[in-house]
């Protein structure tokens, strides 16, 4: 299994994970600015991209779907699985286009255009029940609300490997910083401590995240820095708002209290993660 830094923003912000198995397999599908990237390292890997058998989207968000249609014109077989009720959302991806416009503001340009995957290649997922077998090496979706009501998770029983996608979080390595994974337009604090329960329950050896890279401390610890972040930040966000009324100030108080990114990150990292955190923490709490 190989990470694939996707460049996003910068580096070590936003990875996609190859499994090099009978069938070549992705897990998840990074932004579509990142689709030559991504083509690019899964060579690097010694793969020939157009061999890749399946695609599995953790989420509809675009920082995980973009480069799906590219990936499809390189491997016209390649199955992408996704949550069935979002499936539909990739065929024609206006919809979601549009929703990540308002959800991102500005930062939305470094994304890239996301053009549609056609339907003979979506397989829409159900809640529960589906494993994709690759070979030496099978995947188990283990849905996971809470940062998107269609978000999964991926098991992989063999190397007991979680892909927690979002459940957990997000976990910037080069700052030693975890964030929770607050946004818009349906986080839901109660559902994502479900979440992280589920997960813990599997007890896996190594957890990896889409943002980013492998956890490199004990398994049980990153569920309780989890658990705590996610209410840490839920409370002090809370405080923030209540201190100055607004949604732009408390922003910026998330961005100079809370995070600590930049350096060694790009400032619009930063931005970027203190506006959709402040965002999905409020609206959970029905004050935006």
């Amino acid at each position: 299994m190989y990470g694939i830094d996707i460049g996003m923003f910068d580096s070590s912000v936003a990875s996609v994970y190859l499994f090099d198995d009978d069938e070549p397999t992705l897990v998840d599908g990074g932004i579509a600015a990142a689709a030559e990237t991504i083509v690019e390292g899964i060579e690097d890997c010694g793969v020939d991209p157009s061999s890749l058998s399946n695609l599995v989207l953790s989420h509809v968000h675009v920082d995980h779907t973009g480069a799906a249609s590219a990936l499809v014109d390189v491997a016209p077989d390649l199955d992408v699985y996704i949550h069935e009720s979002t499936a539909p959302h990739l065929v024609d991806p206006a919809g979601l286009v549009e929703s990540s416009k308002r959800a991102m503001g500005e930062h939305f340009e470094l994304m890239g255009e996301q053009g549609p995957v056609p339907e003979q290649n979506v397989v829409g997922v159900p809640n529960e029940g589906t494993t994709v077998d690759i070979g030496a090496n099978s995947l188990e979706l283990i849905h996971a609300p809470g940062h998107s009501p269609d978000h999964f998770a991926v098991w992989n029983p063999e190397r007991e490997l979680l892909f927690a996608a979002e459940c957990l979080g997000i976990y910037f390595g080069a700052a030693e910083e975890w964030l929770p994974p607050a946004t818009l337009p349906n986080f839901d604090v109660d559902a994502i401590g479900d979440a992280i329960d589920r997960l813990a329950e599997f007890d896996p050896d190594r957890i990896v995240f889409p943002h980013f890279g492998e956890w490199p401390g004990e398994p049980d610890d990153a569920f309780e820095t989890a658990r705590t972040e996610l209410h840490r930040f839920d409370e002090r966000i809370l405080e923030y708002h209540d201190e100055t009324g607004s949604v732009d100030a408390t922003k910026e108080l998330v961005g100079e209290e809370l995070l600590d990114l930049s350096p060694p990150y790009d400032p619009a990292v930063e931005s970027f993660f203190s506006s959709l955190l402040t965002d999905g923490y409020l609206k959970h709490h029905g004050r935006v």
